[in-house]
């Protein structure tokens, strides 16, 4: 272990700490309380592609991916394009 910090330290070097784990290949333990919590490790590729493939989605990726499993996508978007296409636009006022 290159170094152990306090939760503290940690906070306020975060981001020299996590470039000497990617960069150097350090390992940096984190103590809380003057005892050993946690070692930070430099993560391999395959590592973290499948840190990445367990995140849950949230926003849009959340909703594009609800879609994945829907039976028929291309049948329901085909449904509302010709539904648009089929339907008159109204008159607003104001505006010519």
């Amino acid at each position: 272990m290159s170094e152990s910090l306090n939760v503290a330290e940690l906070k306020r070097r975060f981001s020299e700490i996590l470039n000497r784990i990617e960069l150097r290949g350090e390992r940096i333990g984190v103590q809380r309380r003057g005892r050993t919590v946690a070692i930070i490790v430099p993560a391999t590729e395959d590592e973290a592609a499948s840190a990445v493939a367990r995140m849950p989605r949230r926003g849009l990726a959340a909703a594009a991916g609800a879609w994945e499993e829907y039976p028929n996508l291309m049948g329901f978007v085909a449904d509302i394009r010709a539904a648009r296409d089929a339907s008159a636009d109204r008159k607003v006022e104001g505006i010519e």
